[in-house]
């Protein structure tokens, strides 16, 4: 029997994308020598909003294999093809053109460029996003492994509880946060503690803690998250909508709570480095608000409408926007950095926002488009035609009529 295709997962990865654009277009203006203190103000707390992006992608990119593979056969090889023209190529093209943007043309030094070229390819710099890709494909490689490690502790529970659905979620509920817990003291380890431990130390370990923000270890709750979601889809749907007023007001305290912190630690100049992934108050603050975002989701696929179809385009072209936003950010940074922003930084923010991820969204559909387009900004697939533009239930989701995974 085909599984029915998680529509909500399109609209996720849009407003994750939205977030990361958002995000890198107030960190284009937040540290401008001209801004005002309001406007700081102001863009630090957006900023806080968005924070659930990159991480709402992980959860999606785990959520989406668990959801597959939770009963097909997994055949390595095909797995890792598909997702390294998806994905990898697409990475590796791009990693070329910010190389290219930051050193010149390959010509101009062709050692030093392909040296750093390889450096990028390990730790991305120049497309400051494309870190993400890194880790994510540390997921892929190790998903055999994983994959089966969580049927295992899934079944185990199905044979403990399955009779009794109520008390497997009450089970699975605590299960996660107890992973919650111990995630927390993870990223409080990694903060407050791995930097002292790391002087001295030299070769691959330096590196490692160095780089941790590049390692799957340290984004491993969201990986859990998206298996459960994965493996009790309509019982994770009614939780999401269930909760949503206490999600909703657990977001806004620690909302709240962070604000206070950017304002008390930026007297004169401000700076988002708090608002790190890898410390546990953001952590505490992402997992609310990815809730929240989900419903919000689940209630656009219900009401359907405009947008709905604006939100499913955007998902659909969401990689390669991914992919090209920072191309397009930094040209609009070379229209704008001359310029006095005075009092409209929070202004010019927006715009920016709006600038770039049109346009990079418009850049991927024009490159999908190409006969190669598939290597330089990954699969965009194919929505069969007819297909539901909502429901009367936020649960109502269209069946794909191939087989063809959601990612």
């Amino acid at each position: 029997m085909r599984k029915e295709r998680i529509e909500e997962i399109t609209l996720l990865r849009a407003m994750a994308f939205l977030a990361i654009v958002l995000q890198h277009s107030i960190g284009e203006y937040i540290y401008r020598q001209d801004i005002l203190p309001q406007d700081a103000t102001m863009l630090g707390m957006l900023f806080h909003f968005t924070r659930y992006g990159t991480l709402t992608f992980v959860f999606l990119s785990a959520m989406i294999m668990f959801y597959k593979y939770e009963e097909d056969k997994l055949s390595y090889g095909p797995f890792m093809k598909k997702r390294f023209t998806d994905i990898f190529v697409p990475f590796m093209c791009w990693t070329f053109v910010y190389t290219w943007l930051i050193l010149g043309p390959p010509w101009n030094g062709a050692g030093r460029f392909v040296t750093e070229y390889g450096n990028q390819l390990l730790s991305p710099t120049y497309g400051y996003q494309l870190w993400f890709v890194v880790m994510i494909f540390q997921f892929y490689l190790l998903f055999p492994v994983i994959l089966w490690v969580t049927k295992k502790v899934k079944n185990a529970f199905i044979r403990r509880w399955g009779e009794r659905p109520k008390a497997l979620s009450v089970r699975v509920g605590i299960l996660m946060l107890g992973c919650a817990v111990l995630y927390a003291g993870l990223l409080w380890l990694s903060y407050y503690r791995l930097f002292d431990i790391s002087r001295g130390m030299t070769g691959v370990w330096k590196w490692l803690i160095d780089h941790r923000t590049l390692l799957l270890l340290f984004y491993w709750f969201y990986v859990a998250l998206g298996a459960v979601c994965a493996f009790g889809l309509q019982r994770w749907r009614s939780f999401i909508e269930k909760s949503f007023a206490l999600n909703l007001l657990l977001f806004v305290v620690l909302y709240i709570w962070l604000g206070y912190e950017l304002l008390s630690n930026s007297s004169g100049n401000f700076t988002l480095q708090p608002s790190t992934y890898l410390r546990p108050i953001t952590f505490m603050l992402i997992v609310p608000n990815l809730f929240v975002m989900y419903a919000i989701a689940l209630h656009i696929q219900r009401i359907g409408g405009v947008m709905l179809k604006v939100m499913r385009w955007i998902g659909t072209y969401s990689f390669g926007g991914f992919l090209a936003h920072a191309l397009v950010l930094s040209m609009v940074a070379q229209l704008t950095r001359p310029l006095q922003g005075g009092g409209y930084h929070l202004w010019m923010t927006a715009a920016t926002f709006v600038v770039v991820a049109a346009g990079s969204l418009g850049l991927t559909k024009l490159i999908s488009m190409l006969p190669f387009g598939r290597w330089i900004v990954g699969s965009t697939g194919k929505r069969r035609k007819g297909a539901a533009a909502g429901g009367s239930s936020g649960r109502a989701v269209t069946r794909a009529q191939s087989t063809r995974s959601a990612n």
